[in-house]
């Protein structure tokens, strides 16, 4: 099977010092458009920039920042932004603890399909506010990350890319980008830190962590299409507009 994926998408990655997945997701072909370059950036948490990379980011004309991250995240580590010239919204995902057992059996095993499946069901709005965000800033540059920038910032470019009609094979190319990305030394030492946690008997630390499996998008690309039609009845089911809609093909694609 061919790609839409663009001969740029080798060079799409930004290599800041303190981030281990930043990365334009510019190029990739929605009918007879594409998503723009320097337009939407996905990464994972910003708090060990230093100041080369405010620099670049600086450069880029960084306007926006949407943070996913869970209020005690965002304290524990916050974003090393100083003097960019943006602006920042926060948008928790979960608003609250994270549930890591599967609904409805305690202390059963939990794996990353699980995560991803509450939270498109219990998370949509949050998820959702996000892209209306992102509809809502016009040509200013926009960057949205998490702790990893694999799976609250994956779905929520996910949905992004979808709905604009990005190719599903691209989509989940997209997201699957982040297993390399944060491999070796940033994976490592979360596995580590999750190790020292209270967690379920069977919790796959290793999966949640570090993994996004082409598969796993792919089932939940299914899923969505299964139960709304697609991902643009997906978003509208948790209130974005037609016009907002509109609003995202005008700001991403070229």
């Amino acid at each position: 099977m061919t790609t839409t994926l663009s001969p740029r998408a080798s060079t799409r990655r930004l290599a800041l010092t303190g981030t281990h997945n930043l990365r334009d997701v510019g190029g990739y072909t929605a009918g007879a458009r594409s998503t723009r370059w320097g337009k939407l950036f996905r990464s994972d948490a910003l708090h060990a920039l230093d100041q080369n990379g405010r620099d670049v980011l600086a450069g880029l004309g960084l306007g926006l920042v949407i943070d996913l991250r869970e209020h005690d995240e965002a304290s524990a580590a916050p974003n090393a932004l100083a003097g960019v010239g943006h602006r920042e919204v926060h948008l928790p995902v979960y608003n609250g603890p994270v549930r890591y057992t599967a609904p409805g059996q305690p202390g059963a095993a939990f794996d990353l399909a699980a995560l991803y499946r509450q939270m498109l069901a219990d998370h949509g709005a949050a998820l959702t506010e996000a892209v209306r965000t992102i509809a809502a800033s016009g040509d200013e540059p926009v960057l949205v990350h998490c702790t990893a920038g694999k799976d609250r910032t994956g779905l929520v470019i996910a949905l992004t890319l979808s709905a604009v009609g990005v190719e599903a094979r691209d989509v989940v190319a997209d997201y699957a980008l982040s297993e390399t990305m944060l491999h070796g030394e940033w994976a490592e030492a979360m596995v580590a830190s999750f190790r020292d946690r209270e967690l379920p008997a069977g919790f796959d630390i290793e999966g949640i962590v570090a993994a996004s499996p082409a598969s796993l998008m792919r089932e939940m690309l299914a899923l969505i299409a299964a139960e709304h039609g697609d991902t643009r009845r997906y978003l509208h089911s948790h209130g974005m507009s037609e016009g907002e809609l509109t609003d995202l093909h005008s700001a991403l694609l070229d």
